[in-house]
């Protein structure tokens, strides 16, 4: 019996001391990047980002061609996830942030870089969503807007270049506004995808405002279950179609209602919106630090 009580009190302890090591860990963690949802979201409203941002001049007028590629990332270097083998290739490469720093980084890998004037913040939340100014909005820079179709990658993987040709066929051929991969570990409810956001704090401090999203959407007739969910690494935008513009507008509006998961605001988008075309899911890779099944 006194071997028993021994076991159970060095248990408890043991938990105690993962609790503490947990709850430092996240201390010295939030020391560097505190994590908030409590910003000043008007400079991020898409009124004050189109009076900032409008008639200002190309900044590579010698660029050209029908096709660009472009990626964004916004904050401190300590967040900065750019993959150094992304070299600029093929066709113009333009690289949007608010950190000059890193623009001088991928300058050296033949990318050309155009400076976002917006405070450069610590706070993971805040950046992610300045981020999201050029990813869903590229035609407020008019290096962007120049080309007649334009890639967005996520600056953490490549660009798939041999299959941009048919891509972009099929826009012109189904006069679609934009293309995107289906997600490659979610599908069939939109549900998957605001489960799997919470996995990570940024997500987590911003799960109420996600919620009251879902909500509004499907009060607005939008379901939880769709037949398309999507993974928003890989975007390609036929920028001369008439809705285009309207469409990068509408889903940053839903961004800025939703929060930082712009695939699940996207989801409710896309749900019987034949301007978007869905491309094949990306080889399945570990997500989460779990190998998919």
């Amino acid at each position: 019996m006194q071997t028993e009580l021994l076991k159970l009190r060095a248990l408890t302890r043991y938990r105690k001391f993962l609790r503490w090591r947990r709850d430092k860990l996240r201390s010295v963690a939030a020391r560097f990047d505190p994590i908030s949802n409590d910003f000043d979201r008007t400079p991020l409203t898409r009124a004050a980002l189109e009076a900032q941002l409008n008639g200002t001049p190309r900044l590579y007028p010698d660029l050209a061609g029908d096709l660009a590629v472009y990626t964004t990332f916004c904050g401190t270097l300590w967040n900065f996830t750019f993959n150094r083998k992304n070299k600029a290739k093929r066709v113009p490469h333009y690289f949007v942030s608010n950190n000059r720093q890193a623009l001088q980084m991928v300058a050296a890998l033949g990318w050309k870089p155009i400076f976002l004037d917006v405070p450069i913040s610590g706070n993971p939340i805040e950046a992610a969503h300045q981020a999201k100014i050029a990813k869903a909005l590229p035609h407020l820079f008019p290096d962007l807007a120049h080309h007649r179709f334009l890639v967005y990658s996520d600056d953490k993987q490549t660009v798939p270049y041999d299959d941009l040709a048919g891509v972009q066929a099929r826009l012109d051929n189904e006069d679609a506004a934009m293309a995107v991969r289906l997600s490659n570990h979610v599908k069939d409810n939109i549900l998957w995808e605001f489960t799997d956001s919470l996995f990570q704090p940024r997500y987590q401090a911003q799960a109420h405002q996600m919620l009251r999203f879902m909500l509004s959407e499907m009060a607005a007739g939008k379901k939880l279950e769709t037949d398309r969910m999507f993974a928003t690494g890989l975007i390609i935008r036929r920028q001369d179609h008439p809705e285009a513009e309207a469409l990068n507008a509408r889903w940053y509006d839903a961004i800025m209602a939703c929060g930082i998961d712009c695939q699940l605001a996207f989801d409710f988008l896309a749900q019987g919106e034949p301007l978007i075309l869905d491309l094949p899911p990306a080889p399945r890779k570990k997500y989460l630090g779990k190998k998919l099944t």
